[in-house]
């Protein structure tokens, strides 16, 4: 019982603020294109596919975003569950 029950929704405060922090940064780096995306002329702005605003859009990011938050928070709440289980099998 060394977890507590929102322990896995405040794990997602830190990949929130990355993904955040990459928006913001792709925001100010859209001037410099002269780094690109290997055998394209694509500009490499976003380190992932899936937070790339030009090609995902913005809803297409927000939907992203909520699907992997979901996920970890389920994660969370499977070893949550599993700290759970393994204090009754102590006892």
């Amino acid at each position: 019982r060394k977890t507590k029950w929102f322990y896995p929704i405040v794990s997602m405060a830190l990949p929130f603020a990355y993904i955040v922090f990459i928006l913001i940064q792709a925001s100010i780096m859209k001037i410099d294109t002269s780094i690109l995306i290997p055998d394209t002329n694509t500009p490499l702005i976003y380190p992932y596919f899936f937070i790339n605003l030009e090609t995902q859009g913005g809803g297409g990011v927000a939907k992203w975003v909520a699907i992997l938050l979901i996920a970890f928070v389920v994660m969370g709440f499977v070893f949550f569950g599993l700290d759970r289980c393994g204090e009754k099998d102590r006892k």
